[in-house]
């Protein structure tokens, strides 16, 4: 039994969402649509019927949900596979979520993701898995210069570049005792760590935002680290416009087509043979300060071309 059709569109934060989804609903409800941003936090999955109740009890299912990023990035990694589950309740009750459960399950995770875009012949860099310090270590060995990463992961957080130890090292060059320690304690928290071979670059990465199958923004991200590195804490990048370029549009259309995702920002390198595709993440949930700007590629704002393929995504299921 289907559930109860309470809104056209669900915006689904957790707890202070950002401000730009408000701007969304505000947006879509300007159109004649019912539109409200929900906290999942207040929402108990339902079974039977498949949906979801309120937190007064009663039951419902929008047609159509955007699942911003806080659903995933606050959520505990213990209950990662729960928090699928429900997702893909909602669906099987008749939402269309933005993007769909099942790419979200698949390509959420760094390691599942970066290997489809290798299968469908996208640059992307030398990517394994790795359970334990040793083999971390034999990447260093072999690469030479590695970032290292949780396969679920966002902000940068626990991110790391590591080169081999100068003394130490378990693994002929491979890492010094402290970066294995450091290791250690990122297996120790995630259990499963993203180990890239680091794609040399002029210092910055390029960002661009996609929502259905049009780059929506793309702008670079610039170090202003000594050393390079984009995501050192004391030296915040900034903002630098970056030219229209229509091989690196059309790599990153694909990329997110590959995936199945409806919205997506990636994350690309400028490296000696050419781009190459870091990560995809599947949310659009922050583009206030983007919105208007240089760097915003859409004709009349990224609010109204995100509503736009909201209604687009409701017409087809009409």
């Amino acid at each position: 039994m289907a559930g109860t059709v309470a809104a056209d569109v669900w915006i689904v934060g957790r707890g202070e969402s950002y401000a730009e989804l408000r701007m969304l609903g505000d947006e879509l409800g300007g159109r004649g649509l019912r539109a409200e941003v929900v906290d999942w936090d207040g929402l108990t999955p339902s079974c039977e019927p498949p949906g979801a109740l309120r937190a007064d009890g009663g039951f419902q299912v929008p047609r159509l949900a955007v699942i911003g990023s806080m659903v995933f990035t606050r959520q505990p990694a213990a209950g990662l596979a729960d928090l699928q589950a429900a997702l893909g309740l909602l669906e099987d009750g008749g939402a269309r979520l933005v993007n769909p459960a099942a790419s979200l399950a698949a390509y959420r995770n760094k390691l599942r993701q970066t290997a489809a875009l290798a299968a469908a012949g996208l640059p992307v860099p030398p990517t394994r898995a790795a359970r334990s310090v040793a083999q971390v270590s034999a990447c260093v060995a072999e690469w030479g210069d590695v970032v290292v990463k949780p396969s679920y992961g966002h902000a940068s957080v626990d991110v790391l570049r590591l080169r081999p130890g100068v003394h130490g090292g378990e693994v002929p060059g491979g890492l010094g005792r402290r970066s294995g320690i450091l290791v250690w304690h990122l297996l120790d928290r995630h259990g499963v760590l993203c180990v890239q071979r680091f794609v040399t670059n002029p210092g910055r990465d390029l960002r661009l935002v996609v929502l259905g199958g049009r780059v929506a923004a793309c702008y670079y991200h610039v170090s202003t680290a000594p050393d390079g590195d984009t995501h050192h804490p004391l030296y915040p990048f900034r903002w630098e416009r970056a030219e229209r370029k229509p091989e690196i549009e059309e790599l990153a259309l694909r990329a997110v087509a590959v995936l199945g995702f409806d919205v997506a920002s990636l994350d690309l390198l400028e490296g000696p043979d050419g781009p190459v595709v870091v990560e995809v993440n599947p949310s659009v949930s922050a583009w206030a300060s983007v919105e208007r700007t240089e760097y915003d590629r859409t004709p009349d704002g990224i609010t109204r071309a995100y509503a736009d393929l909201l209604c687009e995504r409701l017409a087809e299921r009409a």
